[in-house]
This record gives structure tokens, C-alpha cells and sequence, in this order.
């Protein structure tokens, strides 16, 4: 620490910091808690409190805690008031046992280890009754990166869970403890001596002024009044080298387990608490690598429990942390004295004063909010010019003294409290690879606790192609502009994961054989489809360019039946575009084990074409881009792309299936959705179908269409799928090029909002009851034995209360005539291009599987991101038909041709389960038949004129 602290003050004047850990030594936690109890205009710790007060036991239902056994680790201790709303409900949630053992274990990590023990002390007086036989609380004495590595390598496994009790008093049982402080205790790793070094990774401070402990963790437990510990076969690898013993009061001969690994996977379910916005002390970059690291497993069922306060007005945030009162003064003061004790060599002598380094008179504190950062900065200052005069250190007497000038108003950088707007927030998320499960937001909405999860497989969205808000930080997440024009082997892993989710999961074996969706074929021929279509134009590919393997993938006789689905005419099934041939009877189909082990070696070659032909991109800033001559690079896009189209032909397939008795099975990895928790949100609660959808305007405009992507053009020289004069080339089917301009010659009035379920069920009831007109059943609901509406998901049918904000999904028929009895219409593709350029398209766009099910939409506001429509694809009046300069593919001639019959329509955007690479690309366009009622596909009205 004390290195810590000179490197600061030896920057260069107006340039110098202070290491925020200086504020949280014993004294310093309690006066952050005279903070949260005194001062109203602290509104942080108010705002979670009456979060976790009011929604304690809904977070622990979505968590899934005790349902068996369960860990639960807090990181940063303080006062433990607000944990305690959460300690409660996990010991009402608690299953029973038989034995003495409780099922849920409560570790909270903190610094000051005299602070955790009097917390955990007074915990157990509080609320020890309630959570005896239930919740086992504990102490783990250490910093954030030591806690993480301890648990990472199978610390908490170590530990006896058979004799853990704070206190040998039968009344009391073990207490818990609570994230008291809004600023995390954060510094980084090894601060620069010289300021022309660079700055390393970020990571959590060090335990005490002593950095030979810096990834020291210590659990203990009390008995009698006495304390020990013991050490565990655990140890963790400390920042400086040597080697640094994790301790516990009991150990047991077990192998440690990395968390986050699969030998974890039998191993019970871990959640993270992080609570306080203590996330908003890391610079941005470093808190999305820090929530990364975190070992969370990925589909395991562990979970994230984040509190983060909002991007406020500035002077909600300056009151907070710049009281008139003095509480902040105080607190941030203290950080001086500790630096002080830290310096002189007594950084254990809590009662010492200081003055001698830094002189009380000479320094005052003062802080403002960086709205353009987003976050509130506090500095110490000098009040006049003075020097500082630094003893050398104790353990080296004969160095000399230093001396740091200082300028009368000079400031010192101690902390940055950085806040979160909910696309900051959702940016943050999706670079460390969390999902959302839920959020609470407190009754000001000021502050949100966010329950997160690692999901097995994640398709982050491209923020760039994102409207950027009015206010944004200079320091972006992502530095990406566009996806690699062919896929990365680690694109191709995530989508190989999620379609054997899909096929080997959630598709029963009794189904296979069946056809959710008589225009479809049976569940089996996608299993084969997928891999057949692959390695045949792998192979046209090898042929091409006189490649290695120039022969079919064995069985070969799989490309006369796998090569081509079908998509029939609604109306006259008996007309199909040409299409394979397939068995007639379910004996002569492959079996399901020779097609996986077909895939798989498919698979295998489509690495080997990797290896083989892929050429490291020089300079990428992802080693795993790969450059290809463009003929072979479009073959692997186009596979890849066809692959994730299929993915959602086959879902919205079994969404028919879901809920059946020997049905879909709903998919596993994921935090199943707690419907009832989530209809009392108020965008799920609110009722939006008795309030009319704002408009926008839209026009007079010349509308770009499509993008130049000339297929012809691969085998010219020098053609790469890659880089074209420093930009991505985008690849694309056949129907997006060439690009060229549409005219919106008039002014049209577009819905903000899509129809929503509530909107077309009073439709579709009055033509139920023949007031106005008959109209059927939409595809996307379904009537239960009491006769009432529920919509379908793939988790099963859920009440249409529940789903009434969500976007309507129906054929084009259904949503026109809806449009028309609203005296308005459907809008034309170059009008809802249009309107998506303006509007659409936020970064939190239910898209790429962030949810397996729609959402209430958003409507764009003017101070932030753009809005989006709930997870649907939207049609368009457009028919589906050539266009100026349209030619056929030749690696797939009939890909859009096949289709320009009159009778499919333009849709535009992208569901729930599209993926961004597809959802992202603004020139993509899909078509569905016109009265084709299964797909994903929603609307939204427009009004010629603009009144």
C-alpha cells in the first residue's frame, strides 16, 4: 500500500492520485455508516435497502437458492443491514433437511477483519433465530482478487460444513453481512513508479499496508469469544510471486475445484453478491473484465446479484456525495490519516492521528460530477502551497527523506463513483459475458439491482452499430465497428452450442419423427440438413479450388435426402420450390446416433479448412479473425449464416410443441423466467393497449437500400473476404446488393410501438363475438381448458395478463387487417427502413437469445438509445420480388429467387432467437408467405400524412 501511494504522489503535479482503499480502514467503514444512516441526500444505500426490503424474496426465487444445497458469497462486508432482507428470505426459501447441517451457506468477504467480525457479531444477535438450521454464515477476511481466487480454486469446497457456528450459544447461529459502501474498494494491481509506465490491469486492493497479503483470504468462525484458523489445502498464487495461504478453521481431504470449470459442475450453486455500486469504482473497461473473471459457471445456474446506481442529474449525485452537513468531509479525510499511518510505519495503530505528513490545515475535500464521463470524481486539495516531506520506509531507515511539492489548489484523485445508464449498464453486461435474468428498480428509480447469470453460449450485439446516446464516455467497451466478414471458429463454437441445445435438449426423442408444423418437415431432417448443407458446399468448394478433400462427407447418400427443406404454398401444399427427396416411413430415416456422428465430422472438416486456408489477420486486435480468398470465405459465411437462420425455423417449429405432455422441452442453461415476478414489472404491468402508441413522422426521404457485395466478383485477383481500403467488406445474400436508393415521397405517421397481444386480442374477441368480424386463433396463442387466451413460449403457454405488453405475432393477413381497423396500414419496406434508421435498433434489442421469449417493447426517447419492438421481425406491404440489378446467387441460385411468386412479403429486423450478425446487418431482409402464421413476426401500423 504504501507503494501504492507514492506512486501516486510522484506523477506529475495535476496529475496526482491517491489509492481509494485508503478510506475503508475500520474507523473509515463506520464513518460510511454514519453516512447511510445520517444522510437522507446518501441516496444509494436508501435506494437498495427498500429494493431488497420490498423484493427479497422474489431475488431468491429468481435465483433459485435453497432448492438444495447453496453457496452464497458477498463481496465487500460493511454494515450488513440491507443483507439481512436477503439472509431472511433465503431461510424461508431454505429446503429442510435431516440433518444439522444448514443448505445454504453465507460467506461475506471483507478487508478489515475486526469490522466483519463485530458485523457478523451483531448479525447473529439480530436475526441469528431465524437463520439457524438454514442459513450458515461465515467470515472470509481478504481482498476481492484473493476471495475470487480462493473460491476459484475450491476454497469454499474445503471447508467442513458440518461444524461451522459463529458461537457455541445454542440461541444464536451464524449472521451475514451486507456491501455498506457505494464506492468499491478498488486500486490497481502494481501502481507505476514512473508515469511513463503503463498502467496494468486493474485489480482489487491490497489487505493492509503490508502488500506481502495482498491475495490473502481467511475464513473464520467464532467460538467462545476466541478465534482460529487453520490453514486448507488451498493456496493462491499472490501478485508478487510467492505463494500465500488461503485459511480456514477446519479443512477435509478433497481435491480443489476450479469454479467456472466443467469438474465444478456437480458442485453446489454459487451466488455472488455485489452489492452497494461498488462495481462503479472501476474505470469502465477494468469493472467489465472484473465481472468477466468472476467464477460464475457458465449455465450452471450460479448467479450475479449486482447493485448500480443510475446515471442521475448532477445535482442529485453532488448532494450525495458533497454534503453541507460534513459526513462526506469526514470520511474522505480519514483516507488522509490512514496514508499517513500507512507512511510513518504504523498503519496498525488505528487511534493515531495525523498532521505531521499532511498537514490538517493544508487540505480540504471537494469533488463534482463529469457528466460527460458519467461520474462523480473526488479529490483531495491542497488549500495552500506546501510540500510534503515523506520518511523513508521503517524497514529502510538510511534512505532519505522525500519531499512532494504541492500548489496552493492543487487536486489529489481519490475516487471516481462511476454511474450506469441502462445501455451502459446492458454494455457492461454483455462484454463480461452476463445475461440479464431481472431487474429492480427503487422507488425514485435512481438505483437497480441486477440478478445476471453466464449463459452457455452469448452473441453480443455490436454497440457501434448502435445509435450512440447524446452523453456517452470517452472510453468505449468495444472498440469494434462491424463483425469479421467470415465467422471466427469461436462464432462457429457459440452456434454449434446453441443448435445442440436445441436438437439434442430440447427436442424429446418421441418428436423427432413428428412435425410440429405440417408446412414443415419432421424434427429429424434438421438434424441432418444442417451439417449435409454444409459439407456439400464444402466440398463444391474444395472442387473449385482444387482442395484436398473433394469428396462428400461419409454417408454421401445424406446429400440426396438432407440437401434442401421445404416451404410449401399455404394455400396448396402440393406446391414447392424443388426440394430433397425424403423417406416416406420413419425405418428408412438415419438413425439420430449416425447423423450426430455425421456432424461431427463435418465439423471436424470445417476446422480443418480453418487451419488450412485461414490467414491471420496482421494488426486485428482479435487473434481469432481469420482472412480467406473470397469464394471460399463466402462459403463459410453463407453455411454459417444458413445454420443460424435454421435455428429459429426449427424453435418457432416447436414452440407449436411446448407444454405438451411429451413436448418441447424448455431450454436448460438458462435462468427459467419467473413470470409472476416478472408481471409486476411495471413495463410488463402497465397497461399500454388503453393508451394510443406515439407516432413519428417520417418522410419526404431518399432511403439507401442494400449494400455492394457483387458475388461475381470472389475470383478476381486479390479478392479477400476480409479488409477492402481498411474497412470490413460485408458479405450478403444475393437479394441485399447492389445498393441503391429508394424514395419516400411522402410524409407518413409510423407507431412508435408495435401491436401488442392486448391490442389484437380485443380485436380478435370482437370477432369472436360477431360484432364486427370472424377471425381465427392466432398461431401464437393458444385457448386452455378454461377457455382462456395464453401465449405460446417455449417454456410453455403463459397467461395473456402476463404476455399482454408484449409484441403480437401473426401472419401478415392477421396484422393488416388489424392496421386497417385502425384506419391505417402496414408500411412499405423503404418506410420501415426508414423508420429504423431513425428509431430502432437500441442496444438493448431482445435479440441474439437474450431472452428465449418476447419482451414489453421500448419506445425511443431523445436522451438516450434508440428504442426496440419486444423480439419479433416486422412485415412489410412489400412484395417479395427482384429489384434493379438483382442477380441470382451462384453458390444458391434459388436462395431468393425460388421465392418471387406474389405471394411472400418483405420482413425486416430480427427475433428474440436471430442472431446480431443477421439482426445487425441493415441490409437484411427476410420474407415469409403472407399467410404463413408460425414465424416471429410482428407489425406496426402507419397513417399516411402527418396529422
Amino acid at each position: 500500500l504504501r507503494t501504492q501511494i507514492l506512486a501516486g504522489l510522484y506523477k506529475p503535479q495535476h496529475q496526482r492520485t491517491l489509492p481509494t482503499i485508503l478510506l475503508y480502514d475500520e474507523r473509515g467503514l463506520r464513518l460510511y455508516d454514519d453516512i447511510t444512516t445520517h444522510l437522507h441526500a446518501y441516496y444509494l444505500f436508501g435506494a437498495e435497502e427498500q429494493i431488497l426490503t420490498d423484493h427479497s424474496a422474489d431475488i431468491v426465487a429468481m435465483m433459485g437458492a435453497g432448492k438444495g444445497d447453496t453457496v452464497v458469497v458477498e463481496l465487500g462486508a460493511g454494515a450488513l443491514r440491507k443483507t439481512s432482507h436477503v439472509l431472511l428470505a433465503l431461510a424461508k426459501a431454505a429446503s429442510s433437511t435431516s440433518t444439522n447441517q444448514a443448505p445454504i451457506t453465507y460467506h461475506a468477504l471483507d478487508l478489515e477483519r475486526r469490522e466483519l467480525l463485530r458485523t457478523l457479531d451483531s448479525l447473529s444477535d439480530s436475526i441469528g433465530k431465524e437463520l439457524k438450521g438454514k442459513v450458515d454464515a461465515r467470515g472470509m477476511w481478504g481482498t476481492y482478487d484473493g476471495g475470487i481466487d480462493f473460491i476459484r480454486n475450491g476454497g469454499l469446497l474445503t471447508i467442513d460444513n458440518s461444524s461451522n457456528a459463529m458461537t457455541d450459544d445454542p440461541e444464536r447461529s451464524p449472521t451475514t453481512r451486507i456491501q455498506g459502501i457505494c464506492s468499491n474498494q478498488y486500486e490497481p494491481r502494481k501502481a507505476p513508479l514512473n508515469p511513463s509506465d503503463e498502467t496494468p490491469r486493474p485489480s482489487s486492493p491490497a489487505l493492509s499496508e503490508d502488500n506481502r497479503t495482498e491475495a490473502d483470504s481467511t475464513l473464520f468462525t467464532e467460538h467462545g469469544g476466541t478465534h482460529k484458523t487453520t490453514t486448507t489445502a488451498s493456496t493462491i498464487p499472490s501478485e508478487h510471486g510467492q505463494n500465500t495461504k488461503a485459511r480456514g478453521l477446519r479443512s477435509r481431504s478433497i481435491s480443489p475445484v476450479r469454479f467456472g470449470e466443467e469438474e465444478a459442475a456437480s458442485y453446489p450453486p454459487l451466488h455472488i453478491m455485489f452489492l452497494g455500486s461498488s462495481i462503479g469504482n472501476f474505470p469502465r473497461p477494468d469493472a467489465a473484465e472484473f465481472l468477466k473473471g468472476l467464477p460464475l459457471r457458465p449455465g450452471s445456474g450460479d448467479t450475479l446479484l449486482l447493485g448500480l446506481d443510475h446515471r442521475n442529474d448532477k445535482e442529485t449525485v453532488e448532494a450525495a456525495y458533497d454534503d453541507p452537513e460534513g459526513y462526506s468531509s469526514r470520511f474522505a479525510l480519514n483516507g488522509l490519516r490512514v496514508a499517513e499511518r500507512v507512511l510513518q510505519g504504523h498503519g496498525e495503530d488505528l487511534e493515531r492521528d495525523y498532521g505531521n505528513i499532511f498537514k490538517k490545515d493544508g487540505w480540504d475535500f471537494t469533488g463534482h460530477w463529469n457528466e460527460v464521463e458519467g461520474r462523480f470524481e473526488a479529490y483531495f486539495k491542497s488549500t495552500k502551497k506546501q510540500t510534503l516531506i515523506i520518511p523513508p520506509d521503517i524497514d529502510r531507515p538510511q534512505d532519505p527523506e522525500t519531499h512532494v511539492e504541492f500548489d496552493e489548489g492543487e487536486l489529489v484523485n481519490y475516487e471516481n463513483c462511476i454511474k450506469y445508464s441502462r445501455t451502459e449498464a446492458l454494455a457492461m453486461f454483455a462484454a463480461a459475458n452476463l445475461r440479464v435474468v431481472n431487474r429492480w428498480v427503487d422507488n425514485t428509480s435512481r438505483y437497480s439491482v441486477w440478478l445476471l447469470e453466464r449463459p452457455p453460449f452469448t452473441f453480443p450485439i455490436i454497440p457501434s452499430l448502435m445509435k450512440i446516446p447524446k452523453v456517452a464516455p470517452t472510453t468505449p467497451l468495444s472498440t469494434q465497428k462491424s463483425f469479421p466478414s467470415v465467422p471466427t471458429l469461436a462464432e462457429w463454437s457459440q452456434l454449434w452450442a446453441l443448435w445442440d441445445k436445441i436438437t439434442l435438449e430440447m427436442i424429446p426423442e418421441g418428436m423427432l419423427h413428428q412435425k410440429p408444423i405440417d408446412l414443415r418437415h419432421k424434427c429429424l431432417f434438421y438434424l441432418g440438413h444442417i451439417p449435409t448443407f454444409l459439407d456439400i458446399h464444402l466440398t463444391r468448394a474444395a472442387r473449385r479450388i482444387g482442395g484436398k478433400e473433394q469428396g462428400y462427407t461419409e454417408p454421401e447418400w445424406f446429400t440426396q435426402i438432407f440437401e434442401r427443406g421445404i416451404d410449401p404454398h399455404v394455400d396448396d401444399p402440393d406446391t414447392c420450390h424443388p426440394h430433397s427427396e425424403v423417406p416416406t416411413v420413419d425405418e428408412d430415416w438415419p438413425t439420430v446416433e449416425a447423423i450426430i456422428a455425421y456432424r461431427d465430422r463435418v465439423r471436424a472438416r470445417v476446422m480443418r479448412v480453418y487451419m488450412e486456408y485461414g490467414r491471420e489477420r496482421v494488426g486485428s486486435a482479435d487473434p481469432t479473425v481469420r482472412d480467406f480468398d473470397r469464394a471460399l470465405g463466402r462459403v463459410l459465411w453463407m453455411t454459417w449464416e444458413h445454420e443460424a437462420m435454421h435455428i429459429e425455423t426449427l424453435l418457432y417449429m416447436l414452440l407449436q410443441k411446448a407444454g405438451d405432455v411429451g413436448g418441447t422441452v424448455p431450454p436448460t442453461g438458462f435462468t427459467a423466467p419467473a413470470w409472476e415476478v416478472l408481471a409486476q414489472q411495471k413495463e410488463w404491468s402497465i397497461d399500454l393497449a388503453s393508451m394510443s402508441s406515439p407516432t413519428v413522422v417520417i418522410g419526404p426521404a431518399d432511403v439507401p437500400l442494400g449494400h455492394d457485395d457483387i458475388e461475381d466478383e470472389d475470383n478476381s485477383p486479390n479478392s479477400i473476404a476480409g479488409l477492402v481500403n481498411g474497412k470490413e467488406h460485408e458479405l450478403g445474400w444475393d437479394n441485399e446488393s447492389p445498393s441503391r436508393i429508394a424514395k419516400l415521397t411522402r410524409t407518413v405517421r409510423v407507431e412508435a410501438r408495435p401491436v401488442l397481444n392486448a391490442e389484437y386480442h380485443a380485436f380478435w374477441k370482437k370477432g369472436q363475438d360477431g360484432t364486427e368480424h370472424s377471425t381465427k386463433l392466432p398461431a401464437s396463442w393458444v385457448v386452455n381448458v378454461n377457455g382462456e387466451v395464453e401465449a405460446r413460449t417455449l417454456y410453455g403457454p403463459v397467461p395473456l395478463r402476463v404476455a399482454k405488453n408484449w409484441p403480437f405475432i401473426g401472419s401478415y393477413d392477421e396484422l393488416e387487417a388489424y392496421a386497417a381497423s385502425k384506419g391505417g396500414r402496414l408500411p412499405t419496406e423503404t418506410e420501415l427502413v426508414q423508420f429504423r434508421d431513425l428509431h430502432d435498433g437500441s442496444e438493448e434489442s431482445n435479440i441474439g437469445f437474450t431472452n428465449w421469449h418476447c419482451v414489453p417493447p421500448k419506445v425511443a426517447t431523445d436522451d438516450e438509445s434508440r428504442g426496440h419492438n419486444g423480439g419479433v421481425w416486422e412485415w412489410t406491404s412489400t412484395i417479395w420480388d427482384t429489384h434493379e440489378r438483382f442477380k441470382p446467387s451462384t453458390l444458391y441460385p434459388g436462395y431468393s429467387s425460388d421465392f418471387f411468386d406474389g405471394k411472400h412479403q418483405v420482413v425486416l429486423g430480427g427475433s428474440y432467437a436471430t442472431l446480431p450478425r443477421l439482426a445487425q446487418r441493415r441490409s437484411f431482409r427476410n420474407w415469409y408467405q403472407h399467410n404463413y402464421p408460425y414465424s416471429w413476426v410482428g407489425g406496426r401500423i402507419a397513417y399516411d400524412g402527418s396529422v
